[in-house]
């Protein structure tokens, strides 16, 4: 008999365990920002130096993968002297989106080549990328501050866009 009720208890935590939600969204402070990501499983952290003209950053990758996407936040405090330089902050965030066009076409362009209006900071884009036959789409926005910058990147291999609704949930995070 006691057995019998392990077993069942067993087999109920495992229908319940086959039934979590694929995207279990948690919340990750990004330092100094004030802001905190939504990701949607366990995410996995990277750091690199970023080159930018004579300054050195400390850039961070914050990533999660769920429903067939995945989900990623960068974010680099700007040291004292490029946040006193506005226009410094600006050509970091053109040189930004240049790194992104290198790999990228945005939406609404037939080739690299084309003139490019950048998006405003803080405003959702999309690009895309044939590798192989297999389009990678990217939904992407770049925020600046005069103390940080913050990138949010959703790609698929698909070639669909990445889920609206569960994008929406990663990007308002960033937006606050």
């Amino acid at each position: 008999m006691m057995i019998r009720r392990i077993t069942a208890i067993l087999a109920a935590f495992l229908m319940l365990a086959a039934c979590s939600p694929e995207f279990n969204w948690r919340k990750v402070q990004l330092e100094q920002t004030g802001l905190s990501a939504m990701l949607p499983g366990k995410p996995t952290t990277s750091h690199r130096l970023l080159d930018f003209e004579h300054y050195k950053l400390d850039f961070y990758l914050t990533t999660a993968a769920a429903g067939g996407q995945s989900y990623t936040v960068g974010h680099v405090i700007l040291p004292a002297e490029l946040q006193q330089d506005e226009a410094a902050r600006q050509r970091l965030y053109e040189a930004l989106h240049e790194s992104l066009r290198q790999k990228f076409i945005p939406d609404g362009q037939v080739s690299q080549q084309n003139e490019v209006q950048l998006p405003k900071p803080g405003q959702v884009f999309f690009m895309t990328r044939d590798v192989g036959g297999v389009a990678l789409r990217l939904e992407a926005m770049i925020r600046m501050e005069p103390a940080w910058l913050v990138q949010g990147f959703v790609m698929t291999d698909s070639g669909k866009a990445p889920d609206a609704a569960q994008a929406k949930v990663f990007f308002d995070g960033l937006a606050r």
